[in-house]
């Protein structure tokens, strides 16, 4: 693996660092190797869930990388950057393993997108958000800022964080739902880890339906989410998990679910 991601395996759980000080900027270097890392982890046959973070004290991510970004005065190289933005966040959100965000310092811009986009958030309480991009003179694209945001937190919102691009803190981001929970900084990765082990006790295939049904949601309509929720219902509750969990909980036991 990339010295610029970092990869460790612990049972069932894998963790994904980025590692590119001081602020884990992401460059096309840095997305080919979190994909990269992506990839190895899904190849995992036992692995459940990915913890998804960033290494030092100073930022979880600080968004695309200007020594790059410099450089994008050429237009197929930008879209190049931008296309591989979003294919990066497709597969995080469409992807076979559930994904929990260890955000701490700065996530800025490209940050923000890629730690809002994990299934849960956990941010230590010196986390500090921005997405600025019309400062800068761009947009956001990669399908977070114009596309996502504003389904997560509604139109308002998303005007005041996107206009204005000021710094704003964990409570502001706890309220808007951005992130699930804050802990302190020395706690993150434990807090992380009792949410990945507490994902493993879970039928991979029950959550990975729930996952891809919440993806479906921000992309269907009403009546072709009723067409989904029946579709993943029926092959829910014709897999062995449906029939195992409850038998476990009758004969007072952990259940014993299949790996997919």
């Amino acid at each position: 693996m990339s010295e610029l991601v970092k990869y460790k395996k612990e049972g069932q759980i894998v963790t994904i660092m980025l590692a590119n000080p001081p602020v884990n900027a992401v460059s096309t270097k840095v997305l080919n190797a979190l994909n990269a890392a992506f990839d190895r982890a899904e190849a995992e046959d036992d692995a459940r869930v990915i913890i998804f973070g960033g290494e030092g004290e100073k930022a979880f991510c600080a968004g695309g990388d200007l020594r790059e970004e410099k450089d994008f005065g050429d237009p197929e190289n930008a879209r190049a950057f931008r296309t591989l933005g979003r294919n990066t966040l497709n597969r995080i959100e469409n992807g076979k393993l559930p994904v929990i965000a260890a955000i701490h310092g700065y996530c800025i811009g490209g940050g923000t997108a890629l730690g809002w986009i994990c299934d849960l958030r956990v941010a230590a309480e010196n986390s500090v958000f921005r997405a600025g991009d019309a400062y800068l003179g761009v947009l956001p694209s990669w399908g977070m800022g114009l596309t996502r945001l504003p389904r997560y937190v509604g139109r308002n919102k998303a005007l005041d964080i996107l206009l204005l691009g000021e710094n704003f803190g964990v409570k502001e981001a706890y309220e808007m739902g951005l992130v699930s929970k804050v802990v302190p900084r020395d706690k993150l990765m434990d807090e992380c880890m009792r949410m990945a082990q507490r994902i493993c006790k879970a039928s991979p295939t029950a959550i990975r339906a729930t996952r891809q049904a919440m993806a479906g949601n921000l992309r269907r309509s009403w009546d072709g989410m009723v067409e989904l929720e029946l579709e993943l219902c029926e092959m829910m509750f014709a897999h062995p998990d449906a029939h195992e969990g409850p038998a476990a909980f009758a004969e007072k036991r952990e259940p014993k679910f299949r790996s997919s």
